[in-house]
């Protein structure tokens, strides 16, 4: 058992990091500018250059690849171009993480309360309608 639980966990190294690069990779032929979503358009063109050259966003995509794997596997998950420019995603995962987690576990009971008695019913009564 153990013996197969560690091969489903190291097969799931390799499918982690194709999901990875597929979606760094979909992530820069989108269209539009992360620029954008944080400075605005009406920003002016010397701020956004500057934020562009500080997130590296002026260099090639393999080169934001490398770097961006290498920061990954230190734990640095990037900024947020979606909340306050200084946030750290690893920090907004991190305060939203109890919620999610309550709310997981009460998913979890509840689907058990239901599954429970809805298996055992038709085991008890077989040949009957339930």
């Amino acid at each position: 058992m153990f013996a197969y639980v560690l091969r489903r966990i190291l097969f799931m190294i390799p499918t982690i990091f194709g999901l990875i690069t597929l979606v760094f990779f979909f992530l820069s032929i989108v269209p539009g500018d992360p620029i954008d979503a944080m400075l605005g358009e009406s920003a002016p063109a010397a701020d956004r250059e500057a934020l562009r050259h500080e997130l590296g966003l002026d260099r090639p995509v393999l080169s934001r690849y490398g770097s961006y794997l290498v920061r990954l596997v230190q734990g640095d998950l990037g900024r947020s171009i979606s909340f306050a420019r200084d946030s750290s995603v690893a920090s907004l995962i991190a305060s939203r993480f109890p919620s999610t987690a309550l709310l997981a576990v009460l998913a979890i009971l509840l689907a058990l309360a239901i599954a429970i008695p809805l298996g055992v019913t038709p085991a008890v009564w077989r040949g009957s309608w339930t």
